[in-house]
């Protein structure tokens, strides 16, 4: 074994902190118990940190160690180094280091942290207030380093690089799924877009220019069409962008553009459980308004084929219809108009109601129902001839060099055709909307831009239950960056030891091209799927099994056959084993639209999707076009073929440019806010090349000190004697070299910085360790004995001062106490004489206070008992009057019953009579005599009354007259009185009798006019009654009428009667009159 490695065996002692995996937390942390090495093993015991009563044993041969097939546990750094803010400063480099320092600044609410070149962000799931405009303002013109580690400290670097060094620059932010890549990537556009406005502010310029406008308004639209919902990420890219922020001479911002790769198109057909389509569907049906839903036939969104299939539709803490508001003023800001936009939903529309077509049939034919209300709407908003499209859904035309067949479809293959017409027109939709923003955004003269800042959002590496297409293709585009990742760190690396001039060897480190030749060579995975497509009988089992022949001995590192699946295959990846289901891969690699059905789309009577599916000749290439010109116009260019060109393109750019790196971590699958699973971070971390990175820097010299520094640290390994003050920093850091370190191979001294091997500075500790402890021992070996001495010397003093102290507290406390004791005495006489006196007075007031009370309760008892019985008295009184008036109203009651008896007795034997009278003729001229007589007496005596009542009124006007003359007259001497008396200040005698008298005249005038008013009272109350009376009259006299007209043998004594009664009543109803 090396004397090397038995150098850091035997830094394993006693107390040192180490990590030691786990299968749970990654890592875990345990201190060194103890340490037994011989010449053929290691044994060491450690204990849990986080459980002190476990215990671990780790346990291996040295040549195994020296084999490297087991490694040493890696040291621990200083808690005081843990939180630091770049991952390359830390002391001892390894994986368990890395993931703690992540996660001590993760719980510390601190997301980011450098990694070298690259920032590592840490998706906290929550609102963090990182990104306010006086964050914006207090990166801008800062130098990386000087603050907080954050993504504005990257945008400004790749700034400020674009400045000095006049080159293109890239910004790579990747991540899986739901780690915050395009929030991210929003962040920094939003950076580029507000930092130039705020330096044009300062410069006295004007506000956000038009273009920074639209480049932020091109997130909302983007989002909306191109991102969803799904398992790990409540709004994930389902496509890759590469944006570019272009410069002028000036820096300031003239325009941008966009590149977009791989959009996922199977996604409109079909989402997972707990998935959703893409955003811009569910934004539809929730804002749309209502003119708008009656002229698209828009439903809820779970009334769609292509939006139920999940069950799920509604984000929690997403508003749909406002984002339909944002979405709407972002494509108007850049310029795309009202009409445009109705044109837009008219399409998405369409495809919703495409979804919902049924096809039914049996075995292989189709069958597509004649009255289809989907049907219907979904060819009317497209503008397609309803027949003809339903044809050629259910049917296919296979062409011949002689004739043209056409058959009928199965219903699968019947779906296929429908869900890929819809897949087409989504597809163009998207390039279109990209054309747009392009044309928007693009500066209008090329010659203005000079430079560029590219911002590259693309999937990360993606490993699912079932892998398909979209995955494989993911996979190799994050397989291609991951490449370009290591030999860009890698090349940094060796400038950094050419510029320290130091001697180095070649450092080897995982290269992928093998991988990545196996996919994209000429007998490539792509090749075969190309050439499978192109075959009439191609098939996924077919494909399949050409993979197996061609890779299955060729490639064993990166291609393997799965034990239980004839129908997959797995690629190892650099991060991942994956394995792809091959089902699918021909469909979705054509994922081609029928020829009859193309021409039906051409042929639209919408100008709008005519126009949009036509082939664009603009400059900028979309995600279809690029790769069509690099193509033979003969073949039809498949979705990998030009998926893998525009990633040949992407990375000839990102090549020619100077690269950024952002990694996204996901903290945790469930998206807990502040959550973190370290074995989670801790694959994505290695997926995402950090721990390759310390990798290879731990394969040359992994640390590096400055000279200063280094002897700051350090200068305690050797004698003071042997520091000279006119010596540099470099002399002083060689011989603690020499002094320390014999193997001249583990350090090499650059210009300005010393670099050592992995695991020397860990050796380098151990001796500043072992040195500061000696000190620290004599020191306090020398400290004590002083202290004690001192001590003793204060303890006799002190005793002796106590000892004065405590007698002279004895004496006063004796004297104290005869004070006290006579005081006492004192206090006692007067105590109990005051007690003495306080019970007689208390005694006495009880028993004055009993008698009261004894007194106030026989007085109670005789009152309530009188009482009682004036109460008794009183029932009594009531009771016998009630009693009384019982009986009295009984014996009326009797009285009256038979009073009333006797009455209607007397009166039926009186209306007998009167009837048998009634008949004679002598009765009734009897009656009529005397009802006349009765009615000259009523009329001579309402004349009296009347006459006696004008007198009495006449009389009443003269007293009336009278009272007001003599209240006049009154008045009058009243005033003259007063007058008088304020005149001579003396009331006459004579006067006051003369008002007297008057006064007393005045009072009998009132009485006697007050009599005369009653009395008149009393005659109209009078007349009434006779005016009652005379009715009474009139109508006996009707009644005698009525029983004279019975009588007809008398007509004519009734008839003078009659007479006589009528002169009679027309007298009487004129006197009545006159009066």
């Amino acid at each position: 074994m090396t004397a090397s490695n038995l150098e850091l065996i035997q830094v394993y002692t006693k107390g040192l902190v180490v990590w030691l995996s786990d299968e749970e937390q990654g890592w875990i942390s345990a201190t060194v118990i103890s340490n037994e090495s011989n010449a053929s093993n290691v044994k060491m015991t450690l204990q849990d940190d986080m459980n002190p009563e476990k215990q671990h044993v780790f346990e291996a041969s040295l040549a195994d160690i020296e084999s490297n097939k087991v490694s040493l546990p890696p040291f621990r750094n200083p808690p005081k180094m843990e939180n630091t803010e770049d991952l390359t400063s830390l002391s001892y480099l390894n994986e368990p280091s890395v993931l703690n320092t992540i996660k001590i600044r993760y719980e510390e609410k601190k997301i980011y942290t450098y990694s070298g070149i690259v920032l590592i962000a840490t998706n906290p799931f929550a609102r963090v207030p990182l990104y306010e405009p006086e964050i914006v303002q207090k990166y801008s013109g800062s130098r990386r380093g000087d603050l907080e580690p954050h993504l504005f400290a990257i945008a400004e670097d790749a700034y400020r690089c674009m400045i000095r060094d006049n080159k293109n620059q890239t910004i790579i932010v990747s991540g899986e799924s739901g780690a915050g890549k395009t929030v991210s990537a929003k962040y920094i556009m939003r950076y580029f877009a507000t930092a130039d406005d705020q330096e044009m502010d300062d410069k006295g310029g004007e506000a956000m220019t038009e273009v920074e406008e639209q480049i932020l308004a091109t997130n909302p639209i983007m989002e909306a069409f191109g991102n969803a919902k799904t398992t790990r990420n409540d709004n994930s890219s389902r496509f890759g962008k590469y944006i570019e922020i272009q410069f002028d001479k000036q820096r300031n911002i003239v325009g941008a553009k966009i590149r977009t790769y791989l959009l996922e198109r199977s996604r409109l057909i079909f989402q997972p459980e707990t998935e959703r389509n893409y955003h811009i569907f569910y934004q539809l049906c929730a804002g749309a308004n209502e003119t708008e839903k009656q002229e698209l036939a828009l439903k809820e969104w779970s009334e769609f084929h292509y939006l139920n299939q999940s069950g799920t539709g509604v984000i929690p803490s997403v508003d749909d219809t406002q984002d339909f508001q944002e979405t709407r003023a972002a494509l108007t800001t850049i310029g795309i108009h009202p009409q445009t936009q109705s044109e837009i939903f008219r399409l998405l529309a369409a495809l919703l109601h495409l979804g919902n077509i049924e096809i039914g049939g049996r075995n292989e034919t189709a069958v597509l129902a004649d009255e289809q209300t989907s049907l219907a709407l979904a060819t009317e908003l497209l503008g397609l001839d309803a027949a003809e499209f339903k044809k050629w859904i259910v049917r296919k035309q296979i062409v011949t060099r002689s004739e043209k067949i056409v058959t009928n479809l199965s219903p699968l293959q019947a779906q296929v055709v429908r869900d890929s017409v819809a897949k087409y027109v989504y597809a163009h939709l998207f390039d279109w909307l990209v054309n747009q923003i392009n044309d928007s955004l693009s500066c209008p003269d090329p010659e203005l831009v000079s430079s560029f800042i590219g911002v590259l959002d693309i999937y990360g590496f993606e490993h699912f239950k079932k892998n398909s297409f979209e995955q494989f293709c993911i996979n190799y585009a994050n397989e291609k960056l991951q490449q370009q990742f290591n030999q860009h760190v890698f090349k940094l690396e060796q400038e950094e030891y050419i510029r320290e001039q130091i001697d180095w060897k070649f450092i080897s480190f995982s290269d992928n091209q093998k991988c990545i030749e196996m996919i994209e060579g000429k007998m490539g995975i792509l090749s075969l799927l190309d050439e499978q497509a192109r075959l009439p009988s191609g098939t996924d089992q077919g494909f399949c099994n050409k993979l197996y022949q061609q890779f299955g001995s060729s490639c064993p590192e990166y291609f393997k056959k799965p034990r239980f699946s004839n129908n997959a295959f797995v690629v190892s990846h650099y991060a991942h084993d994956v394995q792809y289901e091959a089902e699918g891969f021909l469909d979705k690699n054509k994922d081609t639209v029928p020829e009859e059905l193309l021409g039906l789309l051409h042929a639209s009577q919408s100008t709008f999707l005519t126009d949009m599916i036509q082939p664009t000749t603009s400059s900028t290439p979309t995600t279809e076009q690029a790769p069509r010109k690099m193509l033979n116009q003969s073949k039809k260019p498949t979705l990998g073929s030009m998926f893998k060109l525009s990633l040949i393109n992407l990375m000839d750019t990102i090549g020619e440019t100077n690269v950024h790196y952002i990694r996204c971590i996901k903290p945790n699958e469930s998206k807990v806010a502040w959550a973190f699973e370290s074995n989670i971070v801790l694959s994505q971390l290695r997926a995402c090349g950090v721990l390759e990175t310390i990798r290879i820097s731990c394969a040359g010299y992994p640390t590096k000190w400055t000279y200063e520094d280094f002897v700051s640290r350090y200068r305690a390994l050797i004698d003071f004697s042997q520091m000279d003050a006119t010596q540099d920093a470099k002399t002083i850091c060689s011989h603690i070299l020499s002094n320390t370190i014999d193997d001249a191979d583990k350090y090499q001294l650059g210009l300005t910085k010393i670099f050592f091997r992995a695991g020397q500075l860990a050796y380098m500790e151990k001796l500043r360790t072992d040195k500061l402890n000696a000190c620290a021992v004599m020191i306090q070996k020398n400290t004590r004995g002083f202290l004690a001495r001192l001590q003793y010397k204060r303890t006799v003093k002190t005793i002796i001062s106590l000892q004065a102290i405590a007698r002279r507290k004895i004496a006063i406390h004796t004297l104290e106490c005869l004070r006290q004791q006579k005081a006492a005495t004192i206090i006692q006489s007067h105590w109990r004489r005051y007690s003495a006196r306080k019970q007689y007075l208390e005694t006495r007031a009880y028993v004055i206070q009993l008698q009261s009370v004894m007194r106030s309760k026989l007085a109670r008892k005789r009152y309530e008992m009188l009482r009682k019985k004036h109460a008794a008295t009183t029932i009594q009184k009531m009771v016998r009057g009630w009693l009384c008036r019982t009986r009295y109203q009984k014996t009326k009651r009797s009285v009256i019953q038979l009073q009333t008896a006797i009455r209607r007795r007397q009166a039926r034997r009186q209306l007998i009579m009167l009837r048998a009278e009634a008949r004679s003729v002598s009765h009734l001229k009897e009656a009529s005599y005397k009802l006349e007589s009765r009615v000259i007496d009523l009329i001579q005596n309402l004349t009296q009354q009347r006459e006696e009542k004008s007198r009495l009124k006449l009389k009443a006007v003269e007293l009336e007259n009278q009272v007001r003359t003599w209240i006049q007259k009154y008045e009058r001497i009243d005033q003259r009185a007063k007058d008088l008396e304020q005149q001579y200040g003396v009331r006459k005698v004579t006067t006051s009798a003369k008002a007297a008298n008057l006064r007393e005249q005045r009072d009998a005038l009132q009485q006697e006019y007050m009599t005369s008013l009653n009395k008149i009272k009393s005659q109209d109350k009078e007349l009434m009654r006779l005016k009652e009376e005379l009715l009474q009259e009139r109508d006996n006299v009707a009644r005698l009428r009525m029983s004279r007209t019975s009588s007809a043998n008398k007509a004519l004594d009734i008839t003078e009667l009659k007479n006589q009664i009528s002169a009679l009543k027309a007298a009487t109803e004129y006197k009545l009159y006159v009066q």
